[in-house]
């Protein structure tokens, strides 16, 4: 019966899966299934395949869904057999990575799969504008949002807990296109999810360069670190201190990893794009420049490549996914100390 299944392992092989199934197998495993074909053939009796492009934007590749969409709702329905109580599950990745649009593909299909799922991001709980300008004054890059203490930690930490203890979600929704892109609040987020998802581009990532005084060191960034970047690199480190207790509450994390930072540069000027496209406002020109610059230089590369996730993917410069599996079984894609970091 398995062999009649139709999946991308089959031969010939589908040209848009890269990543191989070994790895995705053991991964498998440890969502409790013997085998890919058995796991195969569970969802293809709730008739998945009808949800392989549906609620992702047109061009999305098959390998999103096999790797990573139909994984994580194993993953999903693994945790809620496992777990009798709200379940909080965190999506880490570089900007433009695919996070937004995985999530809403998530959110849809969820809702047919009779599964209460609500996804957010970190950047819901930017700080209004007024006190966000005081917390990112005098940041080298100019940024008007996105580091690590541009959050406000106290609402996240209690919708946190609301959501952990009463399956209630209050938490405020911010919108990016509003003052010429610069973003502000714009209402609140009201729902009460089985399983609450948050995504952000340092979700997980620990501030452990600080105390290793190796803040300034082993990165390869052209240009180099300037003065002031080198100074508020600290700054940015004592700040994610804060976070590290947010981390805690998650039941698990997904690293959706970028097999080299560089690639950020491409898909946040696709992003900004796309935004500016369908809303009339986003982040351009130097603007655009120094958030990159930002992304690739804030947090030390090793620390963003290092996020303690027990599920990781890696992704390809065109977003294809090279690799999906267990982080212990990880393969060698290069020491990313040494990668070069280049200004956009």
């Amino acid at each position: 019966m398995y062999s009649q299944i139709p999946h991308p392992w089959s031969c010939p092989r589908d040209p848009q899966i890269l990543f191989p199934l070994k790895d995705l197998e053991l991964l498998l495993e440890d969502l409790g299934w013997s085998s890919s074909d058995s796991w195969l053939a569970y969802w293809h009796e709730r008739d998945i395949y009808n949800y392989i492009s549906k609620f992702w934007p047109v061009g999305t590749k098959k390998d999103w869904f096999w790797s990573i969409g139909l994984p994580f709702l194993t993953q999903i329905e693994t945790l809620v057999k496992q777990i009798d109580a709200p379940i909080l599950i965190g999506i880490s990745g570089l900007p433009g990575c695919g996070k937004t649009s995985f999530g809403l593909w998530l959110e849809e299909v969820s809702k047919l799969l009779k599964l209460s799922v609500k996804v957010i991001s970190m950047d819901d709980f930017y700080l209004p504008s007024h006190e966000m300008k005081l917390a990112m004054a005098q940041n080298p890059w100019n940024v008007p949002r996105g580091l690590p203490g541009s959050h406000s930690l106290d609402i996240l930490s209690e919708s946190i807990t609301k959501f952990r203890e009463h399956g209630e979600l209050i938490a405020p929704k911010f919108d990016k296109s509003l003052r010429d892109g610069l973003g502000d609040r714009s209402g609140w987020i009201r729902s009460n999810p089985s399983v609450l998802i948050v995504e952000g581009w340092f979700l997980g990532c620990s501030n452990s360069s600080y105390f290793k005084d190796e803040l300034n060191t082993h990165d390869t960034i052209i240009p180099p670190l300037s003065k002031a970047e080198k100074h508020y690199r600290y700054k940015v480190q004592k700040s994610l201190f804060e976070y590290q207790s947010i981390w805690k509450e998650l039941s698990v994390i997904w690293h959706l990893k970028a097999q080299n930072i560089n690639y950020t540069a491409l898909w946040k000027k696709q992003q900004e794009s796309k935004m500016m496209n369908e809303r009339g406002s986003a982040l351009q020109g130097k603007s655009l420049e120094n958030f990159i610059r930002m992304i690739q230089v804030s947090i030390p590369q090793m620390d963003l490549m290092s996020i303690k996730a027990p599920v990781v993917a890696h992704i390809g410069k065109h977003r294809e996914i090279m690799w999906i599996g267990k982080q212990g079984n990880e393969p060698d894609i290069g020491n990313p100390l040494n990668a070069h970091v280049e200004s956009p």
